[in-house]
């Protein structure tokens, strides 16, 4: 318009043409009014993301928020996880459908790619519609711009945000950060809302009777990969290095990546599992994985990135007695296959407090050795009486 009005000779700002053409719009634009929804018991639930800063130790960072809200009680529901992933996208519904005990009849999104591939055309992404088919929910996507569609949610977003986590928002895991979220929520689901009659937590009784029943079995909410062993025994997913068995003979090995660990499988057998990292250039090694190597090239310990993700309680053994003595140390090591790790550490620990430096001997001796048999008191399931037996039967 301002391209015309200037060739025409006209001398105008463009700044005045866009103020005249908003003054036009505001009188003749069509009015976008909305209908009042009332839903029925078990009918409609709402989920959307959002995005909270937390200090998980310490460095402030972004973090995403799953939430969800049942439109007709009003309980919310929300969890806390490093990104958008269709796999933590799962875990959040199942846990929510565990902990409302049932699935809703429809469930809407917003545009989504876990979820919606064509926005436009509300093509649905297919394994997610495997996921709903095995739940039985109806999946449902809001027209793209318009996040009135979803407003409960929206709102729940800023609600569980606000009340989590403006005043706390520094915890030393993810784990602890969802388990203060739960509390809140409980909390909030435990509140009166608005001009609601019921509070959220009474109006969820009334909505299971309407929910679809849980599946026999869940959804098993992993993604497929494909990776070859390195030369240090270990395979790389994100651009991070899990450990695989030394005795590992496949060149390539099969994960299965879940929201919150890795499963590595060598044909069907599954040979190794780690938790999940979501930090960059990080390893995760378990010195199961190494005993053999480690016997053999027992000076390779010292500086081995595997000594630094040791347990702390082996790395201040080793520090403090075993420097010069590396295969001392990995004899104590290889205790670990006859025992548990944790069983190993809390020996080591035992001995550390009493004083004692532990060797070898002296750990697996405090493993071997057992506290007085326990007995537990049993009772008959019926009153039966036994008679004392006459011995002297069996001299006649």
């Amino acid at each position: 318009m301002f391209s015309i009005l200037v060739g025409e000779g006209e001398k105008i700002s463009y700044s005045t043409v866009l103020r005249e053409v908003s003054k036009w719009k505001e009188s003749n634009s069509f009015k976008d009014v909305c209908i009042a929804q009332e839903y029925d018991s078990g009918f409609r639930s709402e989920c959307d993301w959002g995005t909270v800063v937390l200090k998980i130790p310490e460095e402030p960072a972004k973090y995403k928020q799953f939430s969800t809200v049942l439109n007709y009680s009003l309980y919310r529901f929300g969890r806390i996880y490093p990104n958008e992933s269709q796999e933590n996208l799962f875990h959040a519904l199942i846990e929510f459908f565990h902990e409302i005990g049932g699935v809703p009849e429809n469930i809407f999104f917003d545009n989504m790619k876990t979820v919606v591939t064509n926005p436009k055309e509300k093509v649905f992404n297919e394994r997610f519609l495997r996921f709903s088919a095995h739940y039985g929910f109806k999946t449902n996507a809001c027209n793209p711009h318009s996040p009135q569609e979803k407003g409960t949610v929206e709102k729940t977003v800023s609600v569980i945000r606000t009340s989590a986590f403006g005043l706390k928002d520094t915890f030393s895991s993810l784990e602890e950060a969802n388990e203060h979220l739960k509390n809140t929520l409980s909390r909030i689901n435990s509140c009166k809302v608005g001009n609601r009659e019921m509070i959220p937590i009474d109006a969820l009784k009334i909505e299971q009777k309407s929910f679809i029943p849980l599946p026999s079995m869940d959804f098993q909410p992993y993604d497929l990969k494909y990776r070859k062993v390195d030369r240090y025994s270990t395979v790389t997913f994100e651009r991070n290095n899990y450990s695989v068995p030394e005795s590992c003979k496949a060149e390539r090995l099969s994960l299965k990546i879940y929201c919150f660990k890795i499963e590595i499988f060598e044909g069907d057998e599954l040979i190794a599992e780690h938790p999940r990292i979501f930090d960059k250039n990080k390893y995760s090694l378990n010195v199961e994985h190494y005993l053999s190597t480690l016997r053999n090239k027992p000076g390779s310990l010292r500086s081995s990135r595997l000594l630094k993700v040791m347990d702390q309680n082996l790395k201040d053994l080793y520090s403090e007695n075993y420097v010069d003595k590396p295969e001392k140390f990995i004899m104590i090591l290889l205790l670990i296959r006859e025992y548990s790790h944790e069983e190993v550490i809390a020996a080591i620990k035992g001995l550390r407090n009493d004083g004692i430096i532990p060797d070898y001997e002296l750990i697996k001796l405090n493993l071997n050795f057992k506290n007085s048999p326990e007995f537990e008191d049993f009772d008959y399931k019926y009153d039966i009486e036994v008679p004392n037996p006459d011995l002297r039967e069996y001299d006649r």
